[in-house]
């Protein structure tokens, strides 16, 4: 079976000085033509109760301690958790891509935002900053990333993905491509097409959001932004998604340089 499914609990996964005393990367190796998915669960962040996430680990990861790989953030829509792209097949999806030398090897990490990303209701800080001071620092220390801009991407769905495009523009130094799928619109698209990266939009030409994803796409490239704009037939719904999985992972690889060495 694809993306075996395994739970790990870490210590010490709150922000600040914390990060400088973990350890190396967790000693995790996934053998066989499959990827792993395991669901972490920090001992503590600033995000509350909201702060696990589930990773998927290609095939061969940790095979040689050397090899760091390109991560991809996605962002799961609204009133839902970090499963919902495990759901959707994400990992069925990497591990057919791969085996096809359609995508590179990727690590994809689906953060757990809570059902309107404001974590548990209790917490001060923003979900983009949780994402840029907390998780994207916690993650580079326990898994073998590449750790720097060119090796990092973010993506949702829904109401994800207008998080992610404001993580984007307003973290530009942190990731070097975004993707809104059946987005919500974000609040600054002028901030988004200063960022300088590669979109990827796309919709369902039956939701009830395309219209307004059409004109963003629109406004982006109004605004000198590179957009890749991709309608086509569906609906606001999980079959839509599932079904353009690897058209999202093809992008987010290609803007990575992902490659199979």
């Amino acid at each position: 079976m694809a993306a075996a499914s395994l739970t790990v609990a870490l210590a010490g996964c709150g922000g600040g000085a914390a990060l400088a005393q973990r350890p190396a990367p967790v000693s995790t190796v996934v053998p066989g033509p499959h990827g792993a998915v395991e669901h972490v669960i920090p001992s503590q962040s600033a995000f509350g109760v909201h702060g696990d996430y589930s990773i998927y680990l290609p095939p061969g990861y940790g095979q040689d301690p050397r090899r760091r790989y390109p991560v991809v953030y996605l962002l799961h829509g609204g009133s839902d958790n970090d499963r919902f792209f495990v759901e959707l097949g994400v990992g069925e999806a990497m591990d057919a891509a791969l085996a096809a030398g359609t995508v590179g090897p990727m690590i994809l990490v689906l953060p757990d935002g809570g059902p309107m990303y404001d974590g548990d209701g209790s917490v001060d800080t923003s979900f983009s900053d949780y994402v840029a001071d907390e998780l994207v620092p916690d993650v580079d220390s326990r898994w073998r990333t590449v750790p720097e801009r060119a090796g990092r991407a973010i993506g949702g769905i829904s109401l994800g993905g207008r998080h992610a495009l404001e993580f984007a523009a307003e973290h530009p130094s942190l990731v070097v491509a975004a993707g809104g799928h059946s987005t919500t619109v974000p609040g600054s698209p002028a901030d988004l097409a200063a960022a300088g990266i590669p979109i990827y939009l796309d919709d369902g030409e039956s939701d009830g959001l395309f219209d307004d994803d059409e004109a963003l796409a629109a406004e982006l490239r109004r605004q000198g932004a590179d957009v890749e704009w991709h309608p086509a037939e569906g609906r606001h719904d999980r079959s839509y998604w599932s079904a353009h999985l690897t058209d999202y992972l093809r992008f987010y690889s290609d803007a990575l340089g992902a490659d199979d060495e």
